[in-house]
């Protein structure tokens, strides 16, 4: 929804008037119920207060916690710069105080990074989050691209040994 709201350039009110409508079974029960504890009569709307409440109802503390957790600890491993940082995104929702400046964003996304990629990215100093999604990207197409070519020349070398092989073998002794 946070991409919807960009898009639509929405201010709090009509955040939250959205959410509402998305809202749906349960979530909607919930909300009905709650709406004016969350805004009292003469408070101002805000998208914050909203989501503190709706969160605080369908994320529990120990669910935050384990999402904090695993944002903590987040790693690259067998991923694509692209599902590493989709999941870097999703799970930064739950600990914004650990990314609350470009720069902490940068730091925590490249140490995610595998190492390979890390190297190669560490002398540049990037503190654009952009920038650095985008050169992480470039960098793992290089790494890739020379991972196949390396498996392109032992494939013909194993076929040139096979090749050398089979001759030997057919040749009278």
């Amino acid at each position: 929804m946070e991409k919807i709201f960009r898009l639509l350039n929405c201010n709090d009110v009509d955040r939250v008037a959205l959410a509402e409508y998305q809202l749906e079974d349960n979530a909607q029960h919930w909300w009905n119920a709650n709406k004016e504890v969350v805004f009292p009569n003469g408070t101002e709307v805000s998208w914050e207060a909203f989501i503190n409440a709706f969160y605080g109802q369908y994320f529990s503390d120990c669910a935050k916690d384990r999402k904090i957790t695993e944002f903590m600890s987040l790693t690259q491993d067998d991923k694509t710069v692209v599902q590493y940082e989709s999941r870097f995104s999703e799970l930064s929702r739950f600990a914004p105080q650990l990314i609350d400046t470009q720069e902490c964003r940068c730091k925590r996304f490249q140490n995610g990074l595998k190492i390979e990629i890390q190297k190669q990215l560490a002398p540049l100093r990037i503190r654009d989050y952009s920038e650095l999604y985008e050169r992480a990207q470039l960098i793992e197409q290089v790494l890739v691209k020379e991972e196949n070519e390396a498996e392109q020349r032992a494939g013909s070398s194993r076929q040139i040994s096979q090749d050398n092989v089979r001759r030997d073998s057919k040749r009278p002794r």
